[in-house]
């Protein structure tokens, strides 16, 4: 279990002599791996960004609970006997979304530009699914199969789909 006063001893030990660790990323809204390898028994560096430790949510003798930092600085954990993240959390105090670097809503996605009425990705999204459309029917009309009036109505649309993103962009076709 959590006890301070070893804790420092051990991630001591655990980072080869070392009190303070070297930064896995620069990424300043990483989660802080280093807070939860303080409060883990017997925590053993296990390659680049990767540690083994005690589980702390059952009677664990070896290490058998493995921890690793993703490149974004996502904290990922897995016990070897069977705890969930939930329990190892719990275990240590710890709650779930420290496991994940803190984003904006929206980090994920590029941001519109000034000027710009759409995001790109989301344009992009929907002219694959477009494309998708026209695809099936140009297969089904190369099997030698005649389109349903429905079918040719959302091919007609696609189309049009496409056209008009074309055209948004500048591109008259």
């Amino acid at each position: 279990m959590y006890n301070k006063t070893t804790a420092s001893c051990h991630m001591k030990e655990a980072l080869g002599g070392h009190l303070h660790p070297p930064p896995q990323h620069k990424n300043k809204l990483g989660a802080d791996v280093h807070n939860l390898l303080a409060k883990l028994d017997k925590v053993k560096i296990n390659g680049p960004g990767r540690w083994l430790a005690c589980c702390p949510a059952h009677d664990d003798r070896s290490p058998s609970l493995a921890i690793r930092e993703t490149e974004d600085g996502t904290i990922l954990l897995k016990c070897f006997t069977g705890c969930s993240t939930d329990e190892v959390l719990a275990a240590v105090g710890i709650d779930m979304h420290e496991l994940f670097p803190r984003r904006d809503n929206d980090a994920f996605r590029a941001a519109k530009r000034q000027g710009e009425r759409w995001v790109p990705r989301d344009v992009l999204a929907a002219m694959a699914r477009e494309a998708l459309v026209v695809m099936l029917a140009a297969e089904a009309v190369a099997a030698g199969k005649v389109l349903a009036r429905e079918d040719l109505a959302r091919l007609a649309q696609a189309a049009g789909r496409l056209r008009g993103a074309a055209k948004e962009v500048g591109c008259d076709v």
